[in-house]
């Protein structure tokens, strides 16, 4: 028994000496404008090395990415750029965004948040093991979409994510996902004919989060995430593995050889406009996928409606 109470004091000692180094270290780490330093206790990566400890607030423990989508009123100045002593870019884990988004393009842009990431990386930057926001801005006039990378991890993540803000009207943020793009690792386009799962909490509507009154919890948006459907080439596939071929529907609404939609044929009928596609080759996925798993290379976005969120945390947990 003593030497059980000797280990578990040794222990205790070690443990909060490692949290005071980590505490200390913080004040080292260079920090861009859209650097995340809420939490003295996290990396500039946005990987979360803490104590692994049990939490209440809704997050599981464990290692994870962190997201921080801020709010800012419309006038916000969008921070430059900064570059470390080498003139080499540093990147955060921080995305701005309007407070309130309005709808009126004569004063925000369209606040669009793209995810890139895959089966290989993040095409721009396949090796990263760090999840990097290259493109911190978006919904203020003349800035466009934010870009982040996220670390490619062969089993997927788990999401989470909670709305933070002072609960007067009810702020809350509503979330639409989508796919930019797919793309094999030679750079060939994929088609997709799927969809996202979505989730619905306390009765809040479709992919809202809200503010709640007291703690707000974190909550599971893995969902958001999962991708259920077909992707698939129009021509053979190097390694044909696991697809099947099934004809399709192509719209080229400009003639220009680009189909700007497609879609599975209909006992070999295609809608008004599409021309029939004989042989696609599909990959089926019927059960909910992480959306980053279904080819070497993705881009994936959500349209994001913001009323008056101040800050919404999220954490990518890989599995």
């Amino acid at each position: 028994m003593k030497s059980a109470v000797k280990v578990s004091m040794v222990t205790f000692f070690a443990l909060a000496l490692l949290a005071g180094q980590l505490i200390a270290a913080e004040t080292k780490f260079k920090k861009g404008p859209n650097y995340n330093n809420m939490n003295t206790q996290q990396l500039q990566n946005g990987l979360d090395v803490t104590i692994y400890k049990l939490i209440s607030n809704g997050f599981p423990s464990g290692p994870h990415y962190n997201l921080n989508i801020i709010g800012k009123k419309d006038l916000f100045t969008c921070p430059p750029q900064e570059l470390d002593a080498n003139g080499a870019p540093i990147y955060g884990n921080v995305i701005f965004v309007p407070e309130m988004t309005n709808g009126n393009t004569s004063v925000q842009d369209p606040t669009q948040i793209v995810f890139e990431s895959g089966l290989k990386g993040p095409k721009s930057n396949p090796t990263t093991t760090e999840l990097q926001v290259t493109d911190w801005c978006s919904g203020f006039l003349g800035t466009g979409s934010a870009t982040l990378l996220l670390p490619k991890n062969d089993a997927g993540y788990d999401v989470y994510a909670r709305a933070l803000a002072k609960p007067t009207n009810s702020p809350n943020v509503y979330i639409n996902p989508s796919l930019v793009w797919l793309q094999d690792e030679l750079g060939n386009d994929l088609y997709y004919l799927g969809t996202f799962g979505s989730t619905n909490y306390f009765s809040w509507g479709t992919n809202t989060f809200y503010r709640k009154k007291g703690k707000s919890p974190g909550l599971d948006i893995t969902p958001l995430f999962d991708y259920t459907g077909e992707v698939c080439y129009l021509t053979a596939p190097l390694d044909s593995t696991g697809y099947t071929v099934k004809p399709l529907c192509g719209l080229d609404a400009n003639s220009d050889g680009i189909y700007e939609d497609i879609v599975l044929a209909n006992a070999g009928t295609c809608p008004t406009n599409y021309v029939l596609i004989p042989t696609g080759y599909c990959k089926t996925y019927d059960t909910p996928t992480f959306v980053f798993n279904v080819a070497d290379f993705a881009q994936y976005m959500w349209d994001y409606n913001n009323t008056g969120v101040k800050l919404l945390q999220i954490r990518f947990y890989p599995k």
